[in-house]
């Protein structure tokens, strides 16, 4: 079976290739990049070298190294020479506050448009909308340092033909802009819309202040995207359907149409949606393997284990295959009952004080 370029695999229709085609042309364009990877990299060397990995004969894809999320607080993992490096995307510190760094290159940043874009047309179709925004504006000021917050508010802007941030800052609070609020209410009636936010803000602040009033929105079309701070509502006992029936109503649309998903700073353009199953799916230039904690070898279907996300979208940094400080299980393969086709899993919850075997010594050359 001759394997596809990333490029090719971006302009597939997503989830449209079966798990085993994937793969087949996933592992030689991950070897590719490996190879680069190792030789612009010492850390990276070390960490091969140190398992005795010979990237050009890795026979499959569970057995690239997967590297520890938690190195990119602490090593300089670009893969690309320095004057290639045009911005540098930092994490919220969730280990001794620290931040991860992920180097992007003009070519990475491109890589990453061109697969959030491919991905949300499997769920917005081809035609722009307006994008609205639950954060307020100062977060896609371009000025400023560019954290995982921006990342998810400019990378699902690709679809708007215009923005409104439904948010203000007032005294460092975060409150509703309810000029703004009913503008959107009087200009985009019958409009297609979609919303964005991250699913702590979206709650804590839009709707507790915003579920008494009655904003007024009669959209033809309404689909939200939402990700992050799950801990923080379940320790609130709000459950993911309490969540999703409370802010369609909000908007006016189908709790259907509520979509939570999985993404990380380490791999940005990686999104993982939920399908009208409850189910995560992964794209065409991406591959999940959830792995056992203590031996990390592959998991079965419905075995919990840490979610190991690979890429082939960066050439800057060391996305191939980066284990995750997450908790998910396969669901199955190629079978889903929403029709797409590939791998699909859940996203469990995030594992307490990870400490993955042997991590830091491997890097150390």
């Amino acid at each position: 079976m001759s394997h596809l370029s990333l490029n090719t695999l971006l302009a597939t229709e997503q989830y449209s290739l079966a798990d085993a085609e994937k793969k087949a042309s996933l592992l030689p364009v991950i070897r590719e990049q490996l190879a680069r990877a190792r030789e612009n990299n010492r850390h990276i060397r070390s960490f091969f070298d140190k398992q005795g990995v010979d990237v050009g004969r890795i026979p499959t894809l569970e057995e690239v190294p997967p590297m520890p999320v938690q190195m990119f607080k602490y090593f300089d993992l670009a893969t690309c020479p320095q004057e290639q490096i045009v911005r540098v995307l930092k994490s919220s510190g969730t280990t001794n506050n620290l931040a991860s760094k992920v180097p992007l290159s003009k070519i990475t940043t491109a890589n990453q448009i061109k697969a959030v874009n491919a991905t949300l047309s499997g769920y917005l179709g081809k035609k722009r909308r307006v994008f609205l925004v639950i954060d307020h504006p100062g977060i896609n000021d371009h000025r400023l340092e560019l954290t995982a917050r921006t990342a998810g508010v400019r990378g699902l802007s690709l679809y708007a033909r215009k923005m409104h941030f439904l948010l203000k800052e007032n005294n460092g609070k975060l409150e509703l802009n309810l000029p703004e609020i009913e503008a959107v209410a009087r200009d985009c009636a019958g409009a297609d819309v979609y919303v964005f936010g991250f699913t702590y803000i979206i709650w804590s602040v839009f709707y507790q202040q915003i579920r008494d009033m009655k904003p007024g929105f009669k959209f033809n079309d309404v689909r939200l995207f939402h990700s992050g701070g799950w801990k923080k509502l379940e320790a609130q006992q709000v459950s993911r359907a309490h969540f999703s029936e409370e802010i369609a109503k909000v908007f006016g649309g189908s709790k259907s149409k509520v979509h939570d998903f999985y993404g990380m700073a380490e791999q940005t353009g990686i999104i993982f949606v939920d399908c009208e199953q409850g189910n995560k799916h992964v794209p065409n230039f991406s591959h999940v393997i959830i792995r056992d904690w203590q031996t990390l070898k592959p998991c079965g279907v419905d075995e919990p284990g840490l979610i190991n996300v690979m890429s082939i979208l960066s050439d800057s940094y060391y996305c191939q295959s980066i284990l995750t400080e997450d908790i998910g299980y396969l669901v199955g393969l190629d079978d889903c009952p929403c029709g797409r086709k590939g791998r699909y899993f859940r996203f469990k919850s995030r594992m307490e004080k990870v400490e993955v075997r042997g991590c830091g010594d491997t890097f150390r050359a």
